[in-house]
């Protein structure tokens, strides 16, 4: 098997099985905590990680979006096979459209993350930490009866950077870049939201 198709079948598998574990996993988790197995942040966790291990850029990004659009569709066959029902066409669009966004962004995190200089492994590293945080800090708003969930996310956001950072000056710069990560991170979630009124109000 060449190394491009040892590459999209790796894609394929994990993928796929991101999105069927993570369907398993709401119904498995108790709820309130089940909220963790439908988080964007471990997805996107994956998409940054198997990024990493590609050759190039272009392969990073590749493999990002397409580790994001096999989770989707991983995700709704499961449902479908679950309960006899799928997503609608306008669901499909709009998380079509954040596998796309998503799936380059922290894609090529990642590839910076395991290749680049120090400034871009500090801004991978705070990218990565800030979508948990911000995620943490978006759940703590909406299950104010399981605050011990939404409070998890922030802290597993705190302890990325040591978690990822190889070196202290990783870890230190990677604090450093979470401020500017979460600002962007805001204006990236405003744009999604507006995506996501867009794509609800096509009414398929």
């Amino acid at each position: 098997m060449s190394p491009t198709a040892r590459r999209i079948g790796l894609i394929a598998v994990v993928g796929l099985a991101t999105g069927v574990l993570t369907q398993l996993g709401q119904g498995l988790i108790p709820d309130g905590w089940n909220q963790a197995a439908n988080s964007i942040s471990p997805w996107l966790t994956v998409a940054f990680l198997l990024a990493s291990s590609m050759p190039d850029r272009r392969w990073a990004a590749a493999a990002g979006v397409g580790t994001l659009a096999l989770a989707v569709i991983g995700y709704y066959a499961m449902i479908q096979l679950r309960y006899g029902y799928g997503a609608s066409t306008g669901a499909l669009i709009f998380w079509g459209i954040g596998s796309l966004a998503g799936g380059v962004v922290y894609g090529l995190a990642g590839r910076a993350w395991r290749t680049g200089g120090p400034r871009q492994r500090a801004a991978a590293i705070g990218l990565l930490a800030a979508v948990y945080i911000a995620e943490g800090i978006y759940l703590l708003n909406i299950l104010p009866r399981t605050p011990a969930v939404g409070a998890g996310f922030v802290i597993v956001g705190l302890v990325v950077p040591l978690l990822v950072g190889r070196t202290r000056a990783d870890r230190l710069g990677g604090y450093v870049a979470i401020a500017p990560m979460l600002l962007l991170g805001l204006l990236g979630y405003v744009a999604f939201i507006a995506v996501y009124f867009l794509t609800t109000g096509l009414g398929v």
